[in-house]
């Protein structure tokens, strides 16, 4: 078998494994689904039922005690208010009325009165009429509980509770999303554990088996695998070592035999070089460090950090402020800015770090202080609190990240180097997804500081696989690290500084201003559950992961950067107004949508742009020094964009405020294109 043919058929293996893996996954979640789905049909309308008969027993009660009083039915005060509190308690309730032994409806809340008497019909006249004191009729389709009161002979009143039927609809409706929700985080996460599983260098019977496959057909027949167990691979495992052991252990008889015959032993020793076989003790097969080795806990890593997304600025505006200077908007916007300027200034000094004692000390150092901020978020009573909270989450975050990176950059060469910084912004991607998603139906279902504890524990899980996973590797080549003083880079080249100015920083402040900050509060304030507001968030990274990578080698191709780099720029804010043209979810999703798309096809070929308009400066000072120019000023968008938001709000709301931000960031797009073409023309005059 060749060494070609070997990688060949195991990397198709490793394929239909990956598929057959996601396709159960896929199978399981689905039926998992149908199930729930049954099963909550099967328990909600019995629980609403339920639930509306004991409001109208209450009601009857509060009635009969009017009417004890020798009170007339007609002339009780304040009966339509009280209803209208029993309606505003229990969204699923559709109307409540009163009506007299008649039948008549004398006082309602949600509908006519008309049309109440319209849907309870000839069942109320009966039932007023009848023996019984409770019953449940069907009104139309509709589900109602009607409840006798009477207060005396002749004395006496029925009470209608109608239920919602749309409420029950809606139900459904978010228990399929959210258990679409998380079948795509089920799919990610499998995805990821597949990835690690199949084509990591971890310590895996699986890995170890293709790997030593693969070094079989190099040539390298002289190492067993190192795993026993009764499974299915550790069968395979040891019918693999028995058929190692035999070769060696013929080869070394044959050696052995050989031994008076010069020209015989120079035929055995070649047969030996050629297919790595041995007379002494076998090796137990190694395991090499790869990119894959952090992948799973970067993965949970950046799920815990993204779970608090959905629902950040609410909980902020919960919290006790005790700052009478600033308005509720700008104090929203504090703990963000901070996080956002907290992270801008730690990237660089762990990135240090990482160089000195290692990207997996770092690693598991961040995720300490990152747990440490998760708890104390959970724990804060103020807004100051949560401000020192995220802040050290942003230490966390930003020494766990630099440490994948600095992980990925000295596991790989350079020629696949690249390949691992996009596994790097995969994962980002994926996590943020799976991450905002589940935070948000978490939020929903048992509040926010439930959210921040289990981000922290989701941490401690990345810890472990980190602690498993994550090899300790080299010292890293010297190489020039990112000083503050390379910044005068932008001031010295006219172009990189319109990039930046007029792209990089505008596309941050939509980014945190509109997505991380605006988003949250105008859903809110449309009513919007955390959990719906998270599946509209999710749509960013979304097409993030579809579009992005489809759109970086459409610019490779053509060519077409600077134009990508203004479309996107001017999508972005002209995404403001959509909010304008429809103000409700459904402008909202648009919105996130179209700054989706914006990012998407101008945020890569802005990093494309960076060799060409930089190539003096990248000979001097080095590429990646000035990509980290690139990177620290930008993150001042990120810094600015909650804290414009909010100064805008105070004044004139966040309609206003976003397509104000919009317009601006809409008017850099052609002055990007003026400053590219202006320095352009100066530099061929």
């Amino acid at each position: 078998m060749s060494e070609a043919l070997a990688a060949t058929d195991v990397a198709r293996m490793r394929t239909r494994i990956l598929l057959l893996t996601l396709a159960l996954v896929i199978a399981a979640a689905a039926l998992l689904s149908f199930r729930t789905h049954r099963l909550f049909e099967a328990l909600l309308i019995p629980e609403i039922t339920q639930k509306a008969d004991t409001v109208a027993e209450l009601a009857t009660l509060d009635v009969e005690r009017a009417l004890g009083y020798g009170i007339p039915l007609q002339k009780l005060v304040g009966v339509t208010a009280y209803l209208d509190q029993l309606r505003a308690a229990h969204a699923e309730i559709a109307y409540a009325a009163v009506l007299d032994t008649d039948g008549r409806v004398v006082f309602s809340s949600g509908s006519a009165a008309g049309d109440i008497a319209a849907r309870l019909g000839q069942d109320a006249r009966n039932f007023s009429l009848g023996s019984i004191d409770h019953e449940i009729v069907q009104t139309n389709g509709e589900q109602a509980v009607l409840s006798r009161a009477e207060a005396g002979p002749g004395t006496g009143a029925v009470v209608a509770v109608g239920l919602d039927a749309r409420f029950v609809d809606r139900q459904f409706q978010e228990l399929a999303q959210d258990v679409f929700i998380v079948l795509l985080v089920a799919l990610f996460l499998a995805f990821e554990m597949a990835m690690v599983l199949l084509t990591g260098r971890t310590v895996t019977p699986l890995n170890q088996l293709f790997d030593a496959v693969e070094d079989g057909a190099r040539g390298n027949l002289h190492r067993r695998i190192a795993y026993r167990a009764n499974d299915g691979i550790g069968r395979v495992v040891r019918r693999f070592n028995a058929v190692v052991e035999g070769l060696n252990e013929r080869y070394r008889r044959l050696a052995e035999s050989s031994e008076g015959n010069p020209g015989l032993r120079e035929r055995v020793a070649a047969i030996g070089e050629k297919f790595g076989l041995t007379q002494g003790p076998m090796e137990t097969f190694g395991v090499r460090a790869s990119v894959t080795d952090v992948r799973l806990p970067l993965f949970v890593f950046v799920m815990a950090e993204e779970l608090q997304k959905s629902f950040l600025p609410i909980y902020i505006a919960s919290l006790d402020a005790n700052v009478s200077w600033l308005s509720p908007q700008m104090l929203i916007s504090v703990p963000i800015s901070v996080y956002m300027a907290t992270l801008a200034l730690a990237t660089p000094i762990a990135g240090s770090w990482s160089d000195r004692y290692g990207p997996r000390r770092i690693f598991l150092a961040g995720l300490l202080i990152a747990i440490l901020g998760f708890l104390g978020a959970a724990a804060a009573r103020s807004v100051l609190e949560l401000v020192v909270a995220r802040a050290l989450g942003a230490v966390g975050y930003g020494m766990c990240t630099i440490a994948a990176q600095g992980f990925i950059v000295q596991v790989t060469g350079r020629g696949e180097r690249t390949q691992g910084v996009s596994v790097f912004v995969t994962v980002l991607m994926s996590a943020s997804i799976c991450g905002t998603a589940i935070g948000g139906i978490l939020a929903d279902r048992a509040g926010y500081r439930v959210v921040f504890v289990c981000a922290a524990v989701l941490a401690l899980v990345a810890g472990l696989l980190a602690l498993r996973m994550m090899s300790r590797t080299d010292a890293p080549e010297e190489s020039r690290r990112f000083r503050l003083a390379d910044l005068g880079i932008a001031l010295r080249n006219p172009r990189f500084l319109a990039l930046v100015m007029f792209a990089a920083v505008p596309n941050k402040i939509v980014l945190t201003g509109f997505l991380f900050y605006a988003v949250p509060l105008y859903l809110a304030g449309l009513d919007v559950s955390e959990a719906e507001t998270a599946r509209v968030m999710i749509l960013y990274s979304l097409v993030i992961v579809f579009v992005g990578p489809w759109v970086s080698r459409f610019a490779d191709q053509h060519g077409y950067s600077w134009s990508l780099v203004f479309l996107g720029t001017l999508l972005s804010g002209l995404a403001m107004f959509l909010l304008w043209v429809r103000a409700d979810v459904y402008g909202v999703a648009g919105a996130v949508l179209m700054v989706a798309v914006a990012h998407a096809i101008s945020i890569s070929p802005q990093i494309a742009l960076v060799p060409e308009i930089c190539a003096e400066d990248i000979a001097k000072v080095g590429q990646t020094t000035v990509l980290g120019a690139l990177r620290m000023i930008e993150r001042v968008g990120s810094v600015l964009g909650p804290l414009l938001v909010g100064a805008l709000a105070y004044r004139y709301g966040y309609t206003a405020a976003l397509m104000a931000i919009g317009g601006l960031i809409a008017v850099t797009a052609p002055l990007l294109l003026l400053a590219q073409w202006s320095s352009r023309k100066g530099r061929r005059a």
